[in-house]
């Protein structure tokens, strides 16, 4: 055979091999490409699963304007929430210095438990944790958190406007948390008649 034509074929060969290749490659991109499809339909599967499952985000600051009463009873005394300390905390959701007995929501699917976080009052269906103390059901005192009266389980409990809010913890005696129920506060309605009755919330006056 003739170098002309081992040349040639060396060269056809180098083609063909060159094409195989090609093919290949080819197929592993298109592989891949189709895996990132799956792998990000996986993941927007399970946000939205997860969104389903973790129920309704909190709405954008703004959505609502809404006021409720809250009492939390810590062994037969009132906490005091006009401290400053738990001033202003949040622009979604917060109490102003020198009128604790009122909560200002200004986003809608906020969850009881949030708003107690966000004032340093993290809650469990059990127990509450004031300032890192614990104080939860046991054999001597029951935490119990109470919505118009009504003794509810879940902390996640979603706010609604004008509720009045028992945060409980102390003696399992009917007359003590009947007490307690009666000091729940009774101005939210009377707030929400009330021209210019929030604050805009601002850093500085969460820092006051």
């Amino acid at each position: 055979m003739s170098d002309d034509k081992i040349n040639k074929k060396r060269e056809k060969d180098q083609r063909r091999q060159e094409r195989k290749k090609q093919k290949k490659r080819s197929k592993q991109i298109q592989l891949v490409r189709t895996y990132s499809i799956y792998v990000i339909a996986i993941i927007l599967i399970g946000y939205g699963l997860f969104s389903v499952v973790s129920g309704p985000q909190i709405g954008p600051m703004g959505s609502t304007h809404e006021h409720l009463d809250i009492l939390v009873y810590i062994n037969g005394e009132a906490l005091d929430l006009n401290q400053t300390r738990y001033a202003m905390k949040s622009g979604y959701g917060h109490i102003h210095g020198g009128e604790g007995d009122i909560m200002h929501l200004h986003a809608i699917n906020i969850p009881l438990n949030w708003f107690m976080e966000s004032l340093d009052l993290a809650i469990t269906e059990d127990s509450i944790n004031v300032h890192g103390i614990e104080y939860s059901s046991n054999d001597d005192n029951v935490f119990l958190i109470f919505v118009n009266g009504e003794n509810i389980i879940s902390p996640e409990y979603m706010l609604m406007d004008e509720d009045k809010i028992l945060i409980y913890y102390g003696s399992a005696s009917d007359a003590d948390i009947a007490n307690a129920l009666s000091l729940v506060p009774d101005r939210a309605e009377e707030v929400n008649a009330s021209p210019n009755n929030c604050l805009l919330y601002t850093s500085d006056a969460a820092d006051e």
